[in-house]
């Protein structure tokens, strides 16, 4: 009787963990979305990026970024109309990485050492993926915020 109860007890102890840890893990707005867009099944599309940061405009944008089966294929600068080089925008030039990008944001794996204090994030209602968001790591530090807005979505 004692070992039925030591079972039962680390079967609630590990249910609540279990528990815990998905709520401190990645929202279900976005888990939603993210199927929204994976059932979708594109592959093949166009956009516009542009970053928010307290960095060089050659890393802000924004930029027109053509994608084909699935990887950036093209990122060109709207204002001058030249490739983008130098890997400016390699962690944010498919929807599926910027997925990512907000999956560590809540996470705190990936490019962030920590899960972030705010990320405000606004999806399309069609199609499902991020339309803007903004993740700020640590509200008392300046300048470590970033934003993306995305515009301009074309499937080919």
């Amino acid at each position: 009787m004692k070992t039925l109860r030591i079972l039962f007890l680390i079967l609630i102890i590990g249910l609540a963990g279990a528990s815990l840890a998905a709520c401190a893990g990645v929202p279900e707005q976005l888990t939603t979305a993210e199927q929204l867009w994976q059932d979708q099944n594109l592959t093949n599309y166009d956009f516009t990026l542009e970053r928010q940061c307290f960095c060089p405009e050659e890393v802000r944008g924004p930029v027109n970024v053509q994608v084909r089966d699935g990887v950036a294929v093209s990122i060109i600068y709207v204002s001058t109309g030249q490739a983008v080089n130098g890997g400016a925008f390699d962690n944010a030039d498919t929807m599926e990485k910027l997925f990512t990008i907000l999956k560590d944001g809540y996470t705190g794996k990936g490019e962030f050492n920590r899960k972030a204090d705010t990320i405000t994030v606004t999806y399309d209602p069609d199609r499902g993926y991020p339309q803007t968001f903004f993740i700020d790591i640590s509200e008392q530090i300046a300048d470590e915020e970033n934003g993306y807005t995305v515009t301009n979505f074309t499937p080919r």
